[in-house]
């Protein structure tokens, strides 16, 4: 080791307990050793499958939904009966942030949106309380509209698995059947598992088709049919039978079985045709449903399907249809450790089910392995490189050595300190690892040095491993107490900013933790094995290759960093004779700095590709099921043509009951006939050519320009979003009363957004474009004939859409089964179906629909949007990589749509999206760096014993605030949370670096040195570690910074923050703090003079010792360079 240089020794009664922690220690080798030998073996059980893994820390989303299906009505009426009761009801609920709801023909979803870290289990129940109250508000529910559900919404919990259930020689409708209930039943059965839910394929139903010429022969109307399949559907209780001892139950049973017990009910006595008025009561004859009606025993009219896209790797495309199970996991689950136990399952049922195929359409687990793997190698590179960095500024392998066993130590501890808080591995727990490395270094490199120095004093072995490292000691836990306190803020800030950052703030703090419990313990046992004196290294040349490794590589290092010591001595020297003139050139570098601030953009968390996408499609409003699954086979035949795409896993169209609902949405709307929702798995990025967002615009722009009918189809990547509360990053809304205004609005705010190089896939959440045929009612001719507006509205719903019966046909051994009542499919399909459509009146006369009611078309929303209890559209868009970033993009829409569009009174535009959260983490995230600052700033206060010395340090921040937004600037990257955050951790290293060159300076002022003589001492012996340090740090970052990995992309800020922070700050640190050192003496000795009136003189507290002595000798220029001291008068 050459020349390593560190403050001078203290006497061992001096030290303190720190002293005896490393003496015990040392003399209790093996019980240390003990202790450790366990934190490996716990540590390995804990990375092996105890610790959950996840793609990205999980964020529980404050998010409540209350659903109300209500099949029949209308998107307008869903609002004005539904969806606004709730909203006026529930708004009172405590910590609501914001209130929106979206309204579609038959659902209303009711989203309510709380602060980030509210108690939502208190919150749900909350909610539960006030709609036990709103319910009264809302229509009357029955069997065909369903009353309201209030559950938590939370995307970001994505299924941990889906599949694609077929069957060779299966029914399609026993296939769907099974897959409910078998396949369900028993996959729910596995530990961990919150739900599953299926899509697609066959539903079993009963159907009534009615013949409506038949039915107006007998005098019945379509609610007659319902009404008797109700009567004589049942099984009811009718008493007990009790004599002596025993007693018998007796029931009514007249369920029907099959589809020839539905036709054996009777409807009612009616007349016989032709017969006269009073013919009823001579001769009644009974009518029966097969009078009518034929039943069937099919299924659901087909308005939902699924498709999955499978691209192996070298292989063919292949579609097939099948039914989606989705399996949703608890959110602190391990996917990675729940994935084999699905698989299992899903493969035993495979095996006791002939021809049935579980094909695994998504995998969550996939990415979080591929995740994994990389957070051992990406650890793994770390402690490779840190050696590397180790060797070459030590140039001697021991100290090498033992540094790579003190670093997975240390990490290991962490790792096993973050089982209590229930933390998973992810990659926010990488990330917070990887930034700890270079601090663990830190306190590695300084212990070793101690030991060195002191071994070249000529103590053994042991007795400098506890002087040297006890001498040091204290001074390390003041800066590792600096670091933690300078993060506390972020535990502390409250919102999405403390849950996004809590799994990488807290590992990193646990690893400087642990770092200090390994070097009271483990470091003095590995220095008194390993470390020699250097007359005793000697010996090691004796090895050829590592005789040719000094000799060729660490020696010539070690002299480059003598001269390296020694030219930065004359540069300090020559900075003392210009101060002047380096601090206007300090104060032009922090100027030009902040001048990138402005070219370098916002947003709330950097684009990643992680190698996973959600779709969603809407087809014209006027579009049918058939045209829509038409439109989506057109799409998934253009996927396949992109090998970047494995998988493609799409749901078609909507199913009507809420407990097939798939869990993935976003609280913003419900499922549409019309429309699609996809989940696609791309190839780990790392094997591509093309980003995601390459392949993900080129399929949009296709399918929107080669596709008829699609409305809209936007793509996103999905995976290492922490934030779900907005549809999209990029989203505006335009709030007003008129329908029709708001739609025009919309539509010219999209087109604005299309001629805007930096918006992508930009789209209106609805428009004013479903047909719909109005039945104007006369009231006068309905009276006339007996009937009112709830009765035609009732018979034409039934005849047209079908409705269900009140109650179900259950059968044994299979779900119960719905019953829908509809008339034959040539009589309910046009204009003149309608008008020809007969109504029966309360005397069994039967007229026309068109004698009480004039049809009339109108063009209708295909949803309704409201947003703080007003009506809204909504504007969304994406943002792009090498384009502005979200808060730009959004503030540049929101000012060309102002600018060139004539709002209305009454209408207005207001920001959604990210900058929803963005604003308030921004500010919670300054608040917590001005803390740390201040914090810091007190504790160097106390080190320093005074206010104006510990200003030095902390103008350390302006200067890597310069490097940190010139290399923002320079790598194309925003400013984001992730950058802050960044930003708060660097400043506790920048700081650090400035404590350890401020408090030798001061040492050796405190022992009588002249200042500028004790500054151009101190700098050369401060240079080494300073470097190794932060190279250290800055190479374990660089793999982040420019080649991040699959997952850990959105990270990269906080690789390009710390390269620029530690590079420029260490650099400005190491030039300009030694002469702000000087120059707040110049000010405390200038209020000292003027303003006190008092003499100023720095107060020498001890002696230099004769080693002391000699190294400023050695370390000083000549005296014809020197600079007059700092004590001498001035005139």
């Amino acid at each position: 080791m050459a020349n390593p240089q560190t403050p001078p020794t203290f006497a061992p009664q001096r030290l303190g307990i720190t002293f005896y922690i490393h003496r015990w220690a040392i003399e209790h080798r093996y019980t240390v050793l003990s202790f450790y030998m366990a934190i490996f073996i716990l540590g390995a059980i804990a990375l092996g499958g105890y610790m959950p893994r996840r793609m990205m820390p999980y964020v529980e989303q404050p998010l409540i939904g209350v659903i109300t299906m209500m099949p029949g009505l209308s998107a307008e009426e869903m609002e004005l009966q539904v969806a606004k009761p709730i909203e006026e009801t529930v708004v009172n609920v405590r910590n609501l942030r914001y209130i929106r709801s979206t309204s579609q023909d038959g659902f209303c979803i009711v989203t309510l949106e709380f602060q980030y870290g509210v108690d939502m289990q208190r919150a749900l129940f909350d909610v539960q309380a006030l709609m036990n109250v709103a319910q009264s508000s809302l229509p009357a529910t029955g069997a065909n509209l369903k009353p309201s559900w209030v559950l938590p919404i939370d995307p970001l919990n994505l299924p941990v698995v889906s599949f694609a259930v077929t069957g060779d020689g299966w029914d399609p409708v026993e296939l769907r059947e099974f897959a409910a209930s078998e396949i369900t039943n028993r996959l729910k059965a596995i530990e961990d598992v919150y739900s599953v839910v299926t899509f697609g394929g066959y539903r079993r139903q009963f159907e009534v088709i009615v013949d409506r010429d038949k039915l107006a022969a007998h005098g019945l109307s379509i609610l007659d049919v319902r009404d008797a399949i109700d009567a004589y559907n049942v099984s009811l209780p009718a008493g007990a039978l009790t004599q002596g001892g025993h007693e018998t139950i007796v029931r009514v049973d007249s369920r029907a079985q099959s589809a020839a017990d539905l036709l054996g009910y009777p409807l009612r006595a009616a007349r016989a045709p032709g017969a006269a008025a009073d013919a009823l009561q001579d001769h009644p004859r009974v009518v029966h449903l097969r009078d009518v009606a034929r039943v069937v025993e099919g299924h659901w009219e087909r308005r939902s399907a699924y498709r999955f896209l499978h691209h192996p790797r070298g292989g063919k495309p292949e579609v097939k249809t099948a039914i989606q199970v989705h399996v949703v996991a608890n959110p602190d689950a391990s996917s990675a450790t729940l994935a084999p136990k699905i698989e299992a399952v899903a493969r035993q049922i495979e095996a006791e089910n002939p021809g049935l195929h579980l094909e695994e359409a998504y995998s969550n687990a996939h990415f979080v392995t591929i995740l994994f793997d990389n957070l051992l190698e990406e650890l793994g590179l770390a402690v490779i490189l840190t050696a590397l960095a180790m060797l070459l500024f030590l140039g001697e392998w021991r100290a090498t050595l033992i540094a790579t066993i003190v670093i997975p130590t240390s990490l290991l501890i962490a790792v096993l300190l973050l089982l209590p808080h229930g933390m998973s591995l992810n990659s926010g727990t990488l990330v917070g690892l990887l930034l700890a490395v270079g601090r663990v270094v830190d306190d590695t490199i300084i212990d070793l040095h101690a030991v060195e120095r002191h071994l070249r004093l000529g103590r053994d072995i042991k007795t400098a491993t506890i002087e040297g490292i006890g001498e040091v000691r204290l001074a390390v836990l003041a800066s590792t107490f600096t670091i933690v306190l300078a993060m506390v803020p972020l535990l502390l800030a409250g919102g999405i900013t403390q849950l996004m950052f809590v799994e990488l703030i807290v590992p990193f703090i646990y690893a400087l933790i642990a770092s200090t419990i390994v070097s009271f313990t483990l470091t003095p046992i590995l220095s008194v094995w390993f470390m020699r004196s250097e007359e005793e290294r000697q010996a090691d040349l004796r090895f050829g290759p590592y005789r040719w490794l000094y000799n060729t590589v660490l020696a010539p290092c070690q002299r480059l960093l003598d001269r390296s010591e020694r030219g930065y001595g004359r540069l300090i020297d020559w900075l003392l004779h210009h101060r002047v003139a380096n601090f206007a050139r300090v104060l032009a570098t922090i100027i030009l700095g902040f001048i990138f601030y402005h070219f370098i953009g916002s947003e709330m968390m950097p684009l990643a590709d992680v190698g996973q996408a959600t779709g969603s499609l809407e087809m014209s409003a006027d579009s049918s099921f058939t045209q829509t699954e038409a439109a989506v086979d057109r799409l998934t035949e253009m996927m396949a043509e992109y090998p970047e795409i494995e998988k493609a896993s799409i749901e078609i169209g909507a199913e009507s009951m809420l407990e097939s609902f798939t869990p993935v949405y976003t609280g913003y709307s419900m499922p549409a006939v019309n429309g699609a929702m996809m989940m696609l798995t791309f190839s780990d990025k790392d094997e591509r050519d093309r980003t995601i967002w390459e392949v993900m615009d080129e399929i949009q722009a296709r399918a929107m320009a080669e596709i008829p009918g699609i409305r809209r189809l936007q793509i996103k990547e999905m995976g290492s979003d922490v934030m779900a509360t907005s549809l999209a990053p990029v989203s505006v809304i335009i709030h007003g009363p008129d329908l029709a205004t708001l739609a025009q609005l919309g539509r010219e705010t999209v087109e604005i957004g299309r001629a805007m190089p930096d918006v992508f896939q930009i789209a209106a959440n609805w428009d004013m474009t479903r047909p719909s045929w109005n039945l104007d009612i006369d009231p006068v001719r309905a009276a006339e004939v007996g009937l009112t507006p709830a009765d035609i509205a009732d018979q034409a719903y039934y005849a047209l859409r079908g409705g269900l019966t009140h109650e179900f046909l259950r059968l044994p051994q299979i779900r119960q089964s719905t019953i829908s009542i509809r008339y034959e499919a040539d009589q309910r399909a046009n204009l003149a179906d309608l008008e020809q459509m007969y109504l029966a009146t309360p005397s069994g006369e039967q007229v026309p629909l068109r004698a009480v009611a004039d049809v009339t078309w109108r063009a209708a929303p295909t949803l309704i949007e409201r947003d703080g209890l007003r009506r809204v559209v909504s504007v969304n868009g994406y943002y792009r990589h090498g384009h502005k970033p979200s808060m730009d993009v959004t503030m540049d829409l929101m000012m060309e749509a102002m600018a060139k569009l004539n709002f209305p009174r009454g209408y207005g535009l207001e920001a959604r999206g990210d900058m929803t959260q963005m604003m308030d983490s921004f500010r919670r995230l300054l608040n917590g760096l001005a803390l740390a600052v201040l914090f810091i700033f007190l504790v160097l206060v106390a080190q320093f014993r005074g206010f104006l010395q510990p200003l030095q340090m902390v103008f350390s921040l302006p200067l890597e605030l310069s490097g940190i937004f010139f290399a923002l600037w320079l790598a194309h990257q925003a400013f984001s949370t992730v950058s802050i955050m960044a930003v708060i951790i660097v400043t506790g290293m920048d700081i650090t670096a400035a404590i350890l060159l401020v408090d030798l300076i001061v040492h050796y002022r405190d022992r009588g040195v002249p200042r500028d003589r004790a500054v151009r001492t101190a700098c050369p012996q401060r240079l080494r570690p300073i470097l190794m340090t932060s190279t250290i740090t800055i190479l374990v970052m660089v793999p982040l910074a420019f080649w991040p990995k699959t997952g850990m992309d959105a990270y990269q800020p906080v690789g390009t923050t710390v390269l620029g922070g530690l590079t420029i700050g260490t650099i400005l640190t190491l030039i300009d703090i030694p002469i702000m050192h000087t120059l707040v003496d110049d000010l405390n000795r200038w209020l000292h003079k003027r303003v006190l009136r008092r003499p100023y003189r720095w107060e020498q507290i001890a002696e230099l010792s004769p080693e002391e002595a000699a190294l400023i000798e050695t370390f000083n220029a000549p005296d014809e360079l020197a600079v007059p001291s700092a004590e001498a008068p001035t005139p």
